[in-house]
């Protein structure tokens, strides 16, 4: 059996499933199957209101599939949702509780990762707590209006002093992936890139080719 930590570091693409990118639940569902039938190593799921019951059971739709298709299901920012739904753990970001309670609530074999910018918040993670961190933006991205991307050098320092497995995101395509990956990036995600486009499993497939070519 594959332990957490092995599991981690086997990831190469991560996939975030943005419900706001989508007109209805059919066409959020027919791209979720897409990528459950890709070369994806992970998905994370953002709902805007996973109180409404509605999307509550998309959301449940979404993790029974996760499960029948072996695909760690990650659910941003609510722990309570990603225990009820029985998900693979669950991403926080700077605002949201603190890792220690989603731990609590979660358990020791939870995926439970967090949002880092720089050293500051890199030095504050608690490995305990914490699998992985996902960095970023690593390039400008319209998701994330007036912030800079984080420098290449800052980049290859984080990537060469995390004690944890590192996540680099924000505007990450198939031309540039190859300059994150020689600053020392094992794992990428994308928000727009295989989920705005068509043919999502192809788009995946050659990321992670461009991602495994020489650099």
């Amino acid at each position: 059996m594959v332990s957490k930590k092995q599991l981690l570091k086997s990831w190469k693409i991560y996939a975030i499933l943005d419900n706001g990118f989508f007109a209805d639940r059919r066409g959020l569902l027919r791209k979720f199957r897409s990528l459950m039938k890709s070369s994806v190593d992970a998905v994370q799921l953002r709902f805007k209101d996973l109180a409404d019951l509605s999307v509550y059971r998309t959301a449940r739709e979404m993790a029974d599939l996760a499960r029948k298709t072996k695909v760690p299901l990650i659910i941003n920012d609510r722990p309570e949702m990603a225990l009820s739904l029985g998900a693979s753990g669950v991403h926080l970001g700077k605002s949201d509780i603190s890792a220690s309670t989603a731990r609590k609530v979660l358990g020791p074999d939870a995926i439970i990762g967090c949002t880092v910018r720089g050293f500051r918040d890199l030095d504050s993670v608690d490995k305990k707590d914490v699998d992985y961190v996902a960095v970023g933006p690593v390039f400008r991205t319209p998701l994330k209006p007036g912030v800079r991307a984080i420098s290449r050098p800052r980049l290859r320092d984080l990537c060469e002093n995390a004690a944890i497995p590192l996540v680099a995101i924000g505007g990450i395509n198939i031309r540039n992936v190859g300059k994150v990956v020689s600053e020392g990036v094992k794992t990428v995600a994308f928000v727009r890139y295989g989920i705005a486009e068509k043919d999502t499993r192809r788009k995946i497939e050659k990321l992670r080719q461009a991602m495994l070519a020489p650099q």
